[in-house]
């Protein structure tokens, strides 16, 4: 009879964890995360999805890598990289290291994952450069082919670290646009012509998504100054989230544009049976 009864009890999966980090650095170093995070337990997540800025300067000393390495082990991350990790140093000495392209789309399982690389972007109102305009090509059809093609996705996450749609993002009663991420760059061109506009552009392609059915959340990296978390649902139903870590800076001699002193959080995600959730969870040793 116990065998009857135990053979009828269903055991339900354990959701599977995520856990999304943005602007993690230490304040005053160039190739350190805030301590916290060294210390931090991983294992209860199957990925660390990185937003960005993971260090100062990132690209400036190939040992920076190692580092991370230790600390994230970069093999189960998913890096959106940010300016810091782009800029000030040898890109290469970042991009050896991933392990994965600067921009791509993977299945995982139930959703679909692009990471995107925003740097390539061109975030002022002038004609955009004519550079690195075969990158810019690619992400933008890597983009469209994943809005053409996805069907047996419940969701479509999309990682950056420069804010998307910013201009979408208004208060709730109308008025003035939010101001959240650390920069909020409009107009945002997207690939060497001067008509890729970001949300004439991409938006619409999300939206095409929504409508068939599949959820789409945006997750941004480049926060903490202005805003340690954010969330936001547009009128047409996309998810826009931001989370950054942002505590390392000296609250005497901290810069004019950091202006949110409050907690840090993180995001941990978590998906199960074709459901994604997510809390902002308090860091910790402020």
């Amino acid at each position: 009879m116990a065998g009857v009864l135990l053979m009828g009890c269903k055991t339900e999966k354990e959701p599977r964890r995520f856990l999304f980090l943005g602007h993690p650095y230490e304040w005053g170093t160039e190739d350190q995360v805030d301590p916290r995070l060294e210390a931090f337990g991983y294992e209860p997540y199957e990925a660390v999805w990185l937003g960005g800025d993971v260090c100062a300067r990132t690209a400036k000393d190939p040992a920076t890598m190692d580092y991370l390495d230790s600390v994230f082990n970069l093999e189960r991350t998913h890096w959106a990289l940010g300016n810091h990790d782009w800029d000030y140093g040898e890109r290469e000495n970042v991009l050896s290291r991933l392990p994965s392209p600067p921009y791509y789309t993977v299945w995982e399982d139930g959703f679909c994952l692009t990471v995107l690389n925003t740097n390539l972007f061109w975030p002022y109102p002038s004609t955009p450069p004519q550079e690195n305009c075969a990158d810019k090509m690619a992400q933008w059809q890597m983009v469209q082919n994943v809005a053409d093609t996805i069907s047996a996705a419940t969701h479509w996450v999309i990682l950056h670290h420069h804010a998307l749609f910013s201009d979408l993002m208004v208060e709730p009663q109308g008025g003035d646009t939010l101001r959240t991420f650390n920069v909020n760059p409009t107009p945002f061109f997207t690939t060497c012509d001067s008509l890729s506009e970001l949300t004439a552009t991409w938006y619409p392609e999300l939206v095409r998504v929504k409508q068939r059915g599949v959820e789409v959340v945006c997750i941004g990296g480049d926060f903490g100054m202005r805003a340690k978390q954010f969330e936001f649902q547009t009128p047409e139903g996309i998810w826009l989230l931001g989370s950054g870590i942002n505590n390392t800076v000296s609250r005497e001699y901290a810069p004019d544009y950091v202006t949110d002193f409050g907690p840090d959080h993180i995001l941990e995600l978590w998906y199960q049976e074709g459901r994604l959730e997510w809390a902002f969870v308090p860091l910790g040793g402020d």
